[in-house]
């Protein structure tokens, strides 16, 4: 391992892009972000970045090993060269959430974090996936005091209301449409209880399909049909403009909110659940 050396990565250095997801390119233009790679006998063989997610807090974004340097340490040496990096920036810590699907080395990624100094993994979230027209048709009737409007025909007061709601921070982030890349309005949801605003339902549109960014019933309608009859508007909408075959899906949510969303949709045996795991190096 003596011709092992390892760079500071920065957007210029295009030798280390192809094992850096396209989706983190451009953190690599922010001064906070933190990337090294490894060069082994002049070719580059992997990398592993950091984003900056507060000061002196980073999240590990991505560790990629070249299939064909595997098995020899490298994954180690990636990672213990940014927590160097970190540790002149005086970092206090750096968190790791992943999920297996995320690992291509599976567990040999989780003893890398454990070796370098994380914290044993422990479950956070879950996920799931699942197909458009695996999920059974909802029913579309509605009591008379209920109504349900997309983002785009949601009626001025509706839209006040929910504007209102940001801007006290009476909502979670989740439920905040101002912090989606590409919200998609026509699959989005507002609901009304004698016509006021009882709950939110945001989609985005994403290049794997529906991705459900959250649901948010307030806590005064929880007992009601709220959720259930933003799912059913949301899902009519997209059957109309959709194939069958179109994913849906979501992540990061909580056990409770799996249980819901696997109630209301009634996930088929097809759907794919998957947990998210955190760990955290201190400095």
């Amino acid at each position: 391992m003596e011709r092992l050396n390892l760079y500071r990565v920065n957007r210029g250095d295009t030798a280390f892009l192809p094992y850096i997801p396209s989706c983190f390119h451009p953190l690599l233009e922010q001064k906070e972000t933190v990337c090294v790679g490894a060069v082994y006998e002049g070719a580059s063989c992997g990398a592993a970045l950091a984003e900056c997610s507060a000061p002196g807090e980073y999240d590990l974004r991505y560790l990629f090993v070249d299939p064909n340097a595997r098995l020899c340490g490298l994954g180690t040496y990636l990672l213990r060269g940014l927590l160097g990096q970190l540790r002149e920036r005086k970092a206090s810590c750096i968190r790791a959430i992943y999920s297996p699907s995320m690992l291509e080395g599976g567990k040999q990624t989780l003893n890398i974090l454990q070796r370098a100094g994380f914290s044993s993994p422990k479950p956070i979230s879950t996920g799931f996936s699942t197909c458009l027209g695996d999920i059974p048709e909802p029913d579309a009737q509605l009591p008379p005091s209920m109504a349900v409007y997309s983002a785009i025909d949601a009626p001025p007061e509706v839209q006040e209301a929910y504007v209102d709601l940001l801007e006290a921070n009476a909502l979670p982030p989740f439920a905040d449409a101002r912090t989606m890349q590409a919200p998609w309005a026509e699959l989005c949801s507002f609901c009304t209880v004698k016509e006021e605003l009882s709950g939110v339902f945001l989609i985005s549109r994403k290049k794997e399909g529906i991705h459900l960014e959250g649901l948010y019933v307030l806590p005064e309608y929880r007992r009601g049909r709220t959720a259930w009859a933003l799912i059913s508007r949301s899902l009519r909408a997209a059957r109309a403009i959709l194939p069958p075959e179109t994913k849906v899906w979501t992540s990061a949510i909580s056990r409770e909110s799996f249980s819901l969303c696997d109630k209301l949709l009634r996930l088929g045996g097809r759907a794919e659940k998957e947990t998210e795991f955190y760990c955290i190096y201190r400095f």
